[in-house]
């Protein structure tokens, strides 16, 4: 069995991340400096329940565009992921799309297992993908935490012991979790929560009218994928 070595800066993203899987469940994770909050009406949304959706980590949550809602979609998932995004994106056509902050909500309903945080900890990171649905070319971006990108860990640092400590725990953890199935990872504790992102704020594509295809990935699950269209108004 492979011995996996991460460095302090590694093991405090990877421990913070499956802590959010199997501790935080249905909780905000206040990591970002500015949270991407939805615009007064320079966009619209059809269902016009996504017009009133405030989006990223502060703002994280069941709502009625939260996938299965009214039900709980975390009460039926395990190991699963599911998204749900506006059927379209209504644009001002007075307005040209280089004034435009764009914007494609994505409301997201997830449920890990501990076994599977840990098998597939080196996937751990959330990715976004999307395509035009006329081209082959697939556009994709990491979700991320602007703190971690300027060298910021939330909460207060670790001791030197502390975190040799914990890198040998989390280590043997993972070491552990490789001998099991995935079948055998829907076994033991697990947790779910809720989360509304800008698709936009991760992904670095042209921001224009057409269909889209979207789908969203983190430890190894990918979830159902769904439709966007773009359009002007008329």
């Amino acid at each position: 069995m492979p011995t996996i070595i991460l460095n302090v800066r590694q093991i405090s993203k990877l421990l913070f991340s499956l802590i959010l899987w199997m501790l935080a469940a249905s909780s905000s994770c206040q990591t970002l400096k500015q949270d991407s909050v939805m615009p007064l009406p320079a966009i619209r949304f059809i269902p016009e329940s996504f017009n009133d959706l405030e989006l990223g980590h502060f703002h994280d949550g069941r709502n009625p565009c939260s996938p299965m809602y009214p039900k709980r979609a975390t009460s039926y998932l395990l190991n699963e992921l599911l998204i749900n995004v506006p059927e379209k994106v209504i644009l001002p056509s007075t307005v040209p799309l280089d004034h435009i902050k764009p914007i494609i909500p994505v409301c997201i309903a997830r449920v890990a297992s501990a076994r599977r945080g840990y098998k597939y900890a080196h996937l751990s990171d959330e990715i976004f993908f999307i395509r035009k649905a006329d081209s082959d070319e697939w556009y994709q971006g990491k979700v991320y935490y602007e703190e971690w990108d300027e060298g910021e860990i939330p909460g207060p640092s670790p001791t030197p012991e502390q975190m040799e400590k914990e890198q040998k725990e989390l280590e043997a953890k993972i070491a552990e979790a490789q001998q099991y199935s995935d079948d055998e990872l829907n076994v033991g504790n697990y947790s779910g929560n809720y989360r509304n992102l800008n698709l936009m704020q991760y992904v670095d594509m042209p921001f224009e009218p057409g269909v889209y295809e979207i789908y969203y990935s983190v430890l190894g699950l990918e979830s159902n994928r769904v439709k966007v269209e773009i359009v002007f108004e008329e």
